[in-house]
């Protein structure tokens, strides 16, 4: 998952003199790679928006490939552990796979970040606690005081997603807002130093 910014910069610099227009592949390279940056805060701000509870791997969770002079094309993009999961968030859809997934119900007890604690040592969580199928439901059961059973986590073959991040809107309009202001920042140094 990216989002490329490459600029067409015919319309800035044909008033531009030759010795200027030297300098417009360094400026664009610099203004690409300040929007990049500056949206790569904004995505982890945006998580907190849109996400419920992301924890702080998932806000750090985007990276950026910076553009050059020579090649004038920046990237963002999410890290491989990260999309791994936040993909799902961002397209929709069914996950499944060949293990079945651990999902909490309103009676378990989720960490800040709305996450099952402890989930890799193990969803079963003291004495009380069990796997059993009841009902053709299989799952993690706790024993209430007056012996009755109440499903904590259940166990399923996928699990339905609707889109909740709109990474590609995200970039695309903060791109849209921030570049050209980036551009002439870049552009008014760089003129500045041309020689």
């Amino acid at each position: 998952m990216k989002i490329d910014i490459k600029s067409n910069i015919k319309e800035v610099t044909k008033d531009l003199t030759n010795t200027q227009k030297k300098q417009i592949p360094f400026a664009t390279a610099n203004a690409i790679n300040a929007t990049l940056f500056q949206l790569r805060k904004e995505m982890g701000k945006q998580t907190k928006i849109k996400l419920d509870h992301p924890t702080p791997f998932t806000q750090k969770g985007f990276m950026v490939n910076k553009a050059n002079k020579l090649k004038l094309v920046g990237e963002l993009f999410i890290k491989k552990a990260v999309a791994k999961y936040l993909n799902i968030q961002i397209e929709g859809g069914v996950r499944s796979g060949s293990k079945k997934f651990a999902i909490p119900t309103r009676n378990a007890k989720l960490n800040q970040y709305g996450n099952i604690p402890g989930k890799l040592s193990g969803v079963v969580k003291g004495k009380k606690q069990s796997i059993m199928t009841i009902n053709g439901m299989t799952g993690v059961y706790e024993k209430n005081k007056d012996k009755t059973l109440k499903l904590i986590i259940a166990f399923k073959d996928s699990a339905n997603y609707k889109a909740k991040f709109p990474f590609y809107k995200i970039g695309q309009g903060f791109i849209n807002s921030k570049f050209n202001k980036n551009m002439i920042v870049a552009l008014n140094r760089a003129l500045k130093s041309a020689k």
